[in-house]
């Protein structure tokens, strides 16, 4: 009796650290999504350097937040414009990116804050290589919308 125990708790742990071990693997990002963790330098579409972005997990979500602004705003402006919990909330600082979930290479089904319009906007986030990524945000599908591209900050 004492054995058959002894080995079923056996069986039940070893089943425990397997699942904890699969979950563990479902939750590793490939290459190119961990390359979309760092700190940026956004590009604007004149091709010069905008502000600058932090992008980081929480609960495997990507999510990114203004550490610098771009040139010609000031530190203590907001975003006016914004609607909901960001109304009036200062730019530096803001987390504009939410809730992008790793699929594939990319990372989609997040939402993107324009401080410059205080729109939302759908999104998709890749990189090329590890010193680049692309964020476009768009309404609706993707060809209806613009990409940036960000040079990671060393």
């Amino acid at each position: 009796m004492e054995k058959t125990r002894r080995t079923s708790l056996c069986v039940i742990i070893l089943t425990l650290i397997a699942l904890a071990s699969v979950a563990a693997q479902d939750q590793q990002l490939s290459p190119p999504q961990q390359a979309a963790i760092g700190h940026w330098q956004v590009i604007n579409d004149e091709g010069k350097p905008g502000g600058q972005v932090e992008t980081y997990l929480v609960d495997g979500k990507l999510f990114g937040k203004v550490t610098q602004l771009r040139p010609g705003r000031l530190p203590g402006d907001v975003c006016d414009k914004c609607s909901g919990e960001l109304k009036n909330k200062p730019i530096q600082g803001m987390v504009f990116l939410r809730n992008f979930k790793p699929q594939g290479n990319d990372w989609t089904g997040g939402t993107v804050v324009d401080p410059e319009n205080g729109k939302e906007y759908k999104g998709k986030i890749w990189s090329v290589g590890k010193d680049k990524l692309y964020m476009r945000g768009y309404i609706g599908v993707s060809l209806l919308g613009r990409t940036q591209s960000w040079v990671r900050i060393p």
